[in-house]
């Protein structure tokens, strides 16, 4: 029989667990609040909240960190896409304890960078793909903060797909961007934080070319020591436009990218892809992965 000793206690535990879930209800709650009051005060909208994410326990901050991403309703948006229809931006904020900084400076200086521009009226933000942690590390390590969204539709249904990663900065406290990528997303492009395998923790572009035969530049960028990601690799991939691949162009490219880095060679197994077609059986063909359905 366990002791009357042994009970308290556990019920004691158990009431604790209790509290502390409560508590962190409620700071999650007075969180949001004030972001939905900042952007209220900015805007006069009342957003609503669509993602909160603690960034606390996965960077090990100091301070209590959340990133909350707040919608504006489409309804009340003066923003109209290219088909002439109302929609609301979205906000990005950092909150410090319960400061949100929804400011989009951060953001807006990579854009110039790349020399990007927006549509007259319109933010950079109004659909969200991506809010989440990251590791760049083995054994869920060296953790980055991936945000991955996209700028207003335009009249074809295009839109401007960004996609930061960002690390924490323990010295200075804070959330710094080290890559950021723009492209759009009707030509199979991509970027893609690659979460494992031997190029675990690089990111992965893929982008059309401008002249026949059209195909694809691959790109792969790779964070050193603690700074920002850089270029290691770019080149002219085998992968046709329209071929019927069923595979993404990353994947087809696979071999050759890990090829030009010593990472593979002819007759090594062929790299499985992170989502493969059903029945789908890979072949090289013409020096690109090929996923030959059954």
């Amino acid at each position: 029989m366990k002791s009357r000793y042994a009970v308290i206690s556990a019920a004691t535990l158990i009431l604790a667990a209790r509290g502390l879930d409560a508590q962190t209800h409620l700071d999650t709650t007075a969180i949001d609040q004030a972001v939905i009051s900042k952007l209220s005060a900015e805007f006069g909208i009342n957003s609503k909240v669509i993602t909160h994410l603690d960034l606390t326990q996965p960077f090990q901050t100091k301070f209590r960190w959340s990133l909350v991403v707040a919608k504006q309703p489409d309804a009340e948006s003066i923003a109209e896409d290219g088909a002439g229809e109302r929609e609301g931006a979205i906000s990005l904020c950092f909150v410090e304890n319960e400061e949100p900084d929804c400011a989009e400076e951060m953001f807006l200086a990579k854009f110039r960078e790349d020399k990007v521009s927006f549509v007259p009226g319109t933010g950079p933000f109004y659909k969200l793909f991506a809010s989440d942690v990251v590791f760049s590390g083995p054994g869920r390590t060296l953790p980055l903060l991936r945000i991955k969204s996209c700028t207003i539709r335009g009249a074809t249904g295009n839109c401007g797909v960004s996609t930061f990663l960002f690390a924490y900065d323990r010295n200075a406290e804070r959330f710094r961007i080290v890559f950021f990528n723009m492209m759009g997303r009707t030509n199979n492009q991509e970027a893609r934080f690659v979460e494992s395998g031997p190029l675990l923790g690089s990111v992965i572009v893929a982008y059309p070319t401008n002249d026949a035969p059209f195909g694809y530049f691959v790109e792969v960028h790779k964070r050193i020591s603690e700074g920002e990601y850089s270029r290691v690799l770019r080149y002219r991939g085998n992968t046709g436009y329209g071929d019927g691949n069923p595979l993404a162009v990353i994947d087809s490219e696979m071999p050759e990218t890990l090829q030009r880095l010593g990472l593979w060679k002819a007759g090594d197994a062929l790299p499985v892809p992170p989502r493969t077609p059903r029945g789908c059986r890979l072949v090289m063909r013409k020096g690109v992965e090929w996923c030959e359905t059954r």
